[in-house]
C-alpha cells in the first residue's frame, strides 16, 4: 500500500506530539521538585520557628504574684486595642504567667494579650499588652507593623462596657531580650500602656527573637 499525502501528515502529527510530550515530562518533574521543596521548607518553618516569646517578668512582680486575678469590675476589662495608624483593631486576651516565671503571650497570632496580674489599662501605672510579630509560616501577624508606629500617634482601648480609653504614644524604645523589664512593668508616673512585640534577629536555639520593641502610650485627658 503506497503513503498518500494524508498518512504522512498523520505521521508528522504523531512524532511531533510525541517529542511534545518528552519535553513535557521533564517540566513538569521539575515543576513537581520546585513545589515540594517549598512544601517542605514551609513545614519546617512552621514547626522549628513556632514563636515562644514570652516575657521575662521583674523579680518584684515574681515575688508579689498571687495566682488569684485583682478584683475587677468585668466592664473595666480590655476587649479591644485600636492602633489606627497601622489598621491594628485587635481581640484582648487576658494572659498570666508561664511555668519559667515569665508574662505569658497570646495563644494565636490575631489577638493581643493584656497582663491580667498587672495595672489595668487606664489605671496609673504600667498596663502591659504583648502581641506577636509573625508566625511559624512567616506570615504577618498582629503586631507585624508595630515597629511604624510613631511618637504621637493614637492608641485606643474598648473596654467591655462599651467605653474608650485614648491614649498617645510617647516613647519608643527596643531592649534585649534578656534586658531587666522593670521600666517595662514599674513605672507608674502616668496612666501608660506599654505594647511589647519582638524585633531583631531569630535565635533557633530559643526560638525567640534577639530584641524586644516597646512602646510606651500615656492615656489622654478627655
Amino acid at each position: 500500500m503506497i503513503p498518500t499525502k494524508t498518512d504522512a501528515r498523520k505521521l508528522r502529527v504523531s512524532v511531533f506530539s510525541v517529542m511534545k510530550q518528552n519535553k513535557t515530562i521533564p517540566f513538569v518533574a521539575i515543576l513537581i521538585v520546585i513545589s515540594m521543596f517549598y512544601f517542605g521548607r514551609t513545614v519546617y518553618r512552621a514547626v522549628s520557628y513556632a514563636p515562644t516569646d514570652e516575657v521575662a517578668l521583674p523579680n518584684d512582680v515574681k515575688k508579689t504574684f498571687s495566682p488569684e486575678e485583682k478584683k475587677i469590675n468585668p466592664v473595666l476589662y480590655p476587649q479591644y486595642l485600636r492602633i489606627p495608624s497601622i489598621g491594628v483593631k485587635a481581640k484582648v486576651q487576658k494572659v498570666g504567667i508561664t511555668k519559667l516565671g515569665n508574662m505569658s503571650t497570646p495563644n494565636n497570632y490575631t489577638d493581643v494579650g493584656w497582663f491580667k496580674y498587672g495595672t489595668l489599662p487606664g489605671e496609673v501605672g504600667s498596663a502591659v499588652i504583648s502581641g506577636h510579630v509573625d508566625n511559624g509560616l512567616g506570615m504577618p501577624a498582629v503586631f507585624a507593623d508595630l515597629k511604624d508606629v510613631k511618637v504621637g500617634s493614637d492608641v485606643y482601648i474598648d473596654q467591655a462596657s462599651g467605653d474608650t480609653l485614648h491614649f498617645v504614644v510617647r516613647d519608643i524604645k527596643t531592649y534585649d531580650y534578656k534586658a531587666p523589664t522593670e521600666e517595662i512593668f514599674n513605672q507608674n508616673d502616668a496612666p501608660l500602656l506599654k505594647l511589647i512585640t519582638c524585633t531583631g534577629s531569630w535565635i533557633s536555639e530559643y526560638r525567640t527573637h534577639n530584641q524586644r520593641l516597646v512602646i510606651t502610650a500615656v492615656e489622654s485627658s478627655p
